[in-house]
């Protein structure tokens, strides 16, 4: 029986908020015969608190769908400050003590992993896994979620040859250079890799697990029509764009009504811009288990992101294919390849990012929509679903990588 480990600081269960991409590659492969072993911080990143280490408590495990998962604790932060760094750093003394000692050990009794995995956004992590890889001998693949560092000068600000960009670009051409294979979530992003070093990219994008996330009817008609966002409040989805929107619709006196569900550090900022609206909400988020019942409700999905260069070709939303597999139209604000999809395959509308004038427009023109088109695009989505973005199509094409991994 196959082995494998597989690293990520912010990997959930189900049960958790969170992106859940890791739980499923792991469920899936253990379905596929392997024994999966994950390392994840019990330090929730939507929360921003522990769900079930408490200090001197440093580690946890549990057995959900058969993986064997390990919770570990590291430092608390609230902002992107210092403390993030030190929150980042000591889950890779965790990996380093953890992870080393056992790689080791396991190749002189046999029981060392036959793969490593190890996942970004948090490239400090994906690197002390490949050193341990590199150490022992292990095969080492990454699986690139967030294209870090580049991300933080174009969206975040950071000064292109500050230090810490600097570092973390070091790491990530040693990461591209040295792991057997780089699996992109977003197409486009494997030219990038590879301009940088990757000598093997396979495209395994996010995509929905078609038995949880099943066709549901359409809401009856009830003279609302009803926007989720359903993920992040935070800097980079651009929430504030969505508000500013909403004001026009509110003038206009247009039955729309927008659902904000979810976290993140911009959620205070954006309910005071939102205190006039009387067309908003706020909820707390909800676990992964809740959201097909929760798109259900709606008419349409709203996927909103700012215009950072990198998200033109950089991205694959969980939140998108999971509301193409529930049969959903969408509304987007992602310049490049997402907007393209949806207007190709004419699956919701679209709008620039950062203009609320064309994003309130997109709204309206979906909402005057006939009801039998908007189920047209719903049906559609299915589809692309079921043929492109099916978590089941994808856990076979990354059983079918990691196989070839081993044989090499």
């Amino acid at each position: 029986m196959p082995r494998l480990w597989l690293i990520n600081q912010f990997a959930n269960t189900p049960e958790l908020p969170g992106h859940t991409r890791q739980y499923e590659v792991a469920a899936g492969l253990v379905l596929y015969g392997w024994q999966v072993a994950v390392f994840a911080s019990d330090f929730n990143l939507t929360q921003r608190r522990y769900r079930r280490l408490r200090f001197p408590r440093l580690w946890s495990t549990e057995c959900p769908a058969g993986i064997h998962w390990t919770w570990l604790w590291v430092s608390p932060y609230r902002r992107n400050n210092w403390k993030r760094q030190l929150n980042m750093l000591s889950f890779c003394i965790h990996l380093a003590v953890r992870l080393g000692p056992a790689a080791l050990l396991g190749r002189l009794t046999r029981r060392a992993p036959d793969v490593i995995l190890a996942s970004s956004p948090q490239l400090p992590a994906a690197f002390t896994c490949l050193w341990i890889a590199r150490l022992t001998g292990i095969p080492f693949v990454l699986d690139v979620r967030s294209l870090l560092p580049h991300v933080l000068v174009d969206h975040g600000g950071k000064i292109p040859h500050s230090p810490m960009v600097r570092l973390l670009a070091w790491m990530e051409r040693q990461l591209y250079r040295h792991a057997h294979t780089v699996v992109v979530l977003a197409k486009g992003a494997e030219a990038y890799v590879r301009e940088r070093g990757a000598r093997r990219t396979a495209w395994l994008p996010n995509g929905p697990d078609l038995e949880f996330f099943a066709p549901r009817p359409v809401p009856a008609e009830n003279g609302l029509f009803t926007v989720l966002y359903a993920g992040a409040h935070g800097d980079a989805n651009a929430l504030e764009n969505v508000l500013a929107a909403a004001r026009l619709l509110e003038q206009q006196q247009s039955p729309v009504r927008i659902r904000f569900v979810g976290d993140g550090p911009e959620k205070q900022t954006l309910m005071q811009l939102a205190t006039d609206l009387q067309s908003v909400a706020f909820e707390p988020p909800v676990a992964k288990a809740e959201i097909p019942a929760l798109m259900a409700e709606a008419d349409a999905i709203l996927l909103s992101l700012r215009d950072v260069p990198l998200f033109r070709y950089g991205v694959s939303p969980n939140k998108l294919y999971d509301a193409y597999a529930i049969g959903r139209p969408v509304i987007t604000t992602v310049a490049g390849a997402i907007n393209a999809e949806v207007e190709e395959y004419r699956l919701g509308v679209t709008a620039p990012p950062g203009d609320p004038e064309a994003l309130a427009a997109a709204i309206l023109r979906l909402m005057h929509t006939p009801r039998a088109e908007r189920q047209a695009m719903g049906q559609r989505a299915i589809e692309l679903a079921h043929t492109t973005y099916s978590r089941q199509r994808i856990n076979a094409q990354y059983t079918a990588l990691l196989r070839g991994v081993m044989d090499l």
